[in-house]
């Protein structure tokens, strides 16, 4: 059966054109071909109808060629997939102006082109956000307490369970970590996007996402050269954010442990703070003062925290009524110390709720999902309630 989805190949290469038309031929596609030998350098000059997506095979006039569709407005670019130049740091830039979900080297490898549109199709098939998106900020009250990991696994059951168009965001750009949780290795990222900043709409970011199966888009630093403190401005970041949140119903930023302009331009947009502690004398100490910064400094409500007791012992000499007591603060959200699964996901790049979807610290996070706007932890009626509710006239099964 034919693909409904509408593409449009365009190529200077007659040769080029047949290739990519046989491909998708075979995969039930029935693409319409351009030939760019006229002397324009639009890929789209001439198109009336814009198709859902099109694919550029680069010509050695791929600067003017990607400047052209880069210079269209947003609602007049169709989703573009580039063939060529994917190693070339310049084409890469480029092309993340232009919109660019995919960048295909070539050789061309058939398998790569059809799982770029397949992304695609996914993206299309997603339902618009219909709410104000939400932004749950993650930060550790002492190092290596897990807030990159409860992050990372957060945003993963909103996108996976509750069916969110969800975003995870590290600004960690010295030594983030979290793709590597999600077995994720992305070759650009925030740095990228930012240099590109007065071209950065819905579409050209989308391009800098690394894409989880799960749905769930990730941005990070790409480079394994950490950037210096105070490179990037907070008022970049505040840009950065904002242009998510119109593509996204929840947005998760893993924060790292630091008070600078950033942090405080990110907590003051945040919906949510979540304070990741352990039980430990340090850490309880660490969590007093962010907090008293966060509510005196920031202007951050108690309603806005959110306090998770990380790695939760019920025999620990420090209960969790005395971090409540102690951080004047509401109920704390416990996750179980499970070390074992959560070392073997960490190591493997899997999720918990993909790795161990039962555990009960996959059920906490769960938990906590919920609690900060998702809905994977909503009971769900019974199978005697909905007996009952079937036989009560006027009420559909």
């Amino acid at each position: 059966m034919t693909h409904p989805l509408n593409l449009l190949l365009v190529s200077r290469r007659k040769d080029m054109l047949d290739r990519l038309e046989q491909i998708l031929v075979a995969a039930d596609f029935n693409p319409s071909l351009q030939l760019n030998s006229n002397g324009h350098v639009d890929p789209l000059h001439g198109v009336d109808s814009l198709p859902d997506v099109v694919i550029v095979h680069l010509s050695h006039l791929w600067r003017e060629e990607l400047e052209a569709i880069a210079a269209r407005a947003p609602d007049r670019r169709p989703a573009l997939i580039v063939v060529g130049g994917a190693n070339e740091m310049n084409v890469m830039r480029l092309a993340m102006q232009a919109g660019a979900r995919d960048l295909i080297a070539d050789p061309l490898n058939p398998a790569d082109l059809l799982q770029a549109i397949q992304r695609t199709q996914e993206e299309r098939r997603r339902p618009a956000p219909v709410t104000a998106a939400r932004i749950s900020v993650f930060m550790n009250a002492k190092g290596g307490c897990g807030a990159t990991m409860l992050a990372c696994n957060v945003a993963h059951v909103l996108a996976a369970k509750s069916k969110r168009r969800a975003a995870l965001l590290d600004l960690d750009l010295q030594f983030g970590a979290a793709p590597l949780y999600l077995d994720l290795y992305p070759k650009r990222g925030i740095a990228q996007a930012l240099e590109n900043l007065s071209h950065l709409d819905e579409v050209a970011l989308d391009g800098y996402f690394a894409k989880h199966a799960s749905g769930l888009n990730v941005l990070s630093h790409a480079s394994d050269e950490p950037l210096a403190p105070g490179t990037i401005s907070a008022s970049a970041v505040s840009q950065l954010l904002e242009v998510t949140l119109r593509t996204h119903e929840h947005v998760v930023v893993d924060m790292p442990r630091c008070v600078d302009a950033v942090t405080t331009a990110v907590m003051q947009r945040a919906n949510q703070i979540v304070i990741v502690l352990q039980q430990s004398v340090t850490a309880v100490r660490d969590a007093t003062r962010l907090i008293q910064w966060l509510r005196s400094d920031v202007g951050v409500a108690k309603d806005q925290l959110c306090v998770v007791v990380n790695r939760h012992e019920k025999s620990s000499e420090i209960g969790v009524e005395d971090i409540q007591k102690t951080l004047a603060c509401n109920a704390p959200a416990l996750v179980p110390n499970d070390f074992k699964t959560v070392s073997e996901c960490i190591n493997s790049g899997t999720a918990l709720l993909d790795y161990a979807g039962s555990a009960s610290i996959t059920r906490a996070v769960m938990t906590l999902e919920t609690r900060l706007g998702g809905s994977s932890a909503q009971p769900r009626s019974s199978v005697i309630a909905r007996t009952f509710s079937s036989l009560i006239p006027g009420r559909s099964r």
